[in-house]
């Protein structure tokens, strides 16, 4: 017997298994190509029917288990509903995580990024409300997170950014909505006043006020809180107005400049007013503070006023600063009482933000101011009533010079 090594058996093996194959195919070849080449089945013969595509859930393994997205989302769903905005906001953002592209991925973004507005992360809402809008423009979650970035961007007082979000809005969704109108209109007008161009500004408030007044939601009481951005705009318009009115140097006509600056604060507080009617906290802290200082601009613009020429000796002089002094410190007073009612709204409702704090300090400035204002009238050689009654003789000079 002829010995034959084990790697040579294994190679006849394999040639012979490769013969029998191929015999096998050519055994079948003949009626398998003749039903290959078939020009049509059998006459009433019906084609097998399509698969249907199923479309299933990705599945998540992970050390305790395995699990799938829609059941991530509604587990977040749960944990908002029972008030755990933290534990939802972490819950949303996993579950988009994981499926960034899936279906349910502008749900996950959405129900994050209200989670964490929720849980006062308004800079983790804010970017989350923007990955939505921009990679989601055209589903509904994504439209409304564009809405809902502006209103963020406005509180939290981004004026550029939001100028851009508004311009985007405009561009991208040609159909808004009365509520949508406004809240676009009024953020682009903030945007407009915080770069100085009230006259731009003005535009875009004047639209938005006419889609107020058409659909009549300025009625009088409680008005809806995305009013608050094209009022508040408004009353910035009329601030910045006021005080470019100066009185150092002095106006040739003096009186008409304070009647001016005068009913253009007026003007303002009625715009900061309607903003409080809001009834939104930040909002009413933001106008409080502004008519506060509002009053106390104007007492410090007044002080600065130069003594005229008539004042021409000390006692004319001082009796011009008593008088100024005395007359004006009423401002003093009523931004003391605005900004005392802001901080006790704020102390009501819990806010707490910059504005409470720039209220806290105008407060302690209005104050010092007061007392100051005292001490000086303490130090004339005058007393309170000779200047009332210097007071009320200019006021009969004028009157009679006008009726000339």
């Amino acid at each position: 017997m002829t010995h034959v090594g084990s790697r040579t058996r294994a190679r006849l093996a394999a040639a012979a298994l490769g013969a029998g194959c191929a015999m096998g195919l050519a055994g079948c070849g003949g009626a398998a190509t003749q039903r290959g080449r078939g020009a049509s089945p059998a006459a009433g013969a019906r084609p097998a029917p399509a698969r249907p595509t199923v479309t299933v859930a990705r599945t998540i393994v992970t050390p305790d288990g395995a699990t799938d997205v829609p059941s991530l989302v509604e587990a977040a769903r749960a944990l908002a509903e029972r008030g755990d905005a933290a534990g939802a906001a972490t819950a949303f953002d996993r579950a988009h995580r994981l499926d960034p592209r899936g279906p349910l991925a502008p749900e996950a973004l959405h129900g994050a990024a209200t989670a964490h507005e929720q849980a006062g992360d308004r800079e983790a809402s804010l970017a989350r409300f923007e990955r939505l809008a921009q990679r989601h423009p055209e589903h509904a979650l994504g439209r409304e997170a564009h809405l809902r970035a502006l209103r963020l961007l406005c509180y939290l007082e981004r004026w550029q950014r939001a100028g851009e979000v508004a311009d985007a809005a405009l561009e991208r969704y040609r159909d808004l909505r009365p509520f949508e109108s406004v809240v676009v209109l009024g953020a682009k007008a903030l945007a407009l006043i915080a770069t100085g161009d009230d006259l731009a500004a003005e535009r875009f408030v004047e639209k938005g006020r006419n889609v107020i007044e058409a659909h009549g939601y300025d009625a009088a009481g409680r008005i809806p809180h995305d009013l608050a951005l094209v009022y508040f705009a408004l009353g910035e318009i009329r601030r910045v107005r006021a005080e470019r009115i100066v009185f150092d140097p002095r106006p040739p006509d003096f009186p008409a400049a304070l009647e001016a600056r005068a009913q253009l604060l007026l003007d303002a507080q009625s715009a900061y007013s309607d903003t409080m009617r809001a009834y939104e906290a930040h909002w009413s802290t933001m106008a409080g503070y502004r008519v506060g200082e509002l009053y106390k601009k104007l007492h410090e613009d007044l002080m600065r006023v130069p003594v005229p020429a008539t004042a021409d000796t000390d006692a004319r002089r001082q009796l011009f600063e008593g008088a100024l002094r005395l007359r004006y410190s009423i401002l003093l007073t009523k931004a003391l009482g605005m900004i005392d009612h802001t901080l006790a709204m704020a102390k009501r409702t819990g806010e707490r933000t910059t504005w409470i704090e720039r209220c806290e300090q105008a407060r302690r400035e209005i104050q010092a101011g007061i007392d100051a204002e005292e001490r000086a009238l303490d130090a004339l050689p005058y007393t309170r009533a000779e200047l009332r009654e210097a007071l009320e003789e200019v006021g009969r000079r004028a009157a009679a010079r006008s009726a000339r």
